[in-house]
């Protein structure tokens, strides 16, 4: 890591480690619009997925043929509250 001087004399941070910059990118990566949702086995109502998705992109509820480990087979599983 290295300081920069500016004009006021004010000390800034250059980033020059990868492991930092990363670490700042994914801090910064975790602001955006994604929300949790859980997904609902449409066959047994068991609720077996936790996920996210982007509201701005999907705004309607998510439907996604998944797995059930309860009724052994893949099955359609839609979001709910």
């Amino acid at each position: 890591m290295s300081y920069k001087s500016d004009i006021t004399g004010d000390k800034t941070l250059l980033i020059e480690d990868k492991t930092i910059r990363g670490a700042f990118c994914h801090i910064f990566r975790r602001n955006t619009m994604r929300t949790r949702i859980t997904l609902a086995c449409t066959e047994c109502k068991n609720r077996n997925y936790d996920t996210t998705k982007d509201k701005k992109t999907h705004p309607d509820r998510m439907e996604i043929k998944k797995y059930c480990r309860f009724c052994k087979t893949h099955t359609l599983h839609k979001e709910t509250k």
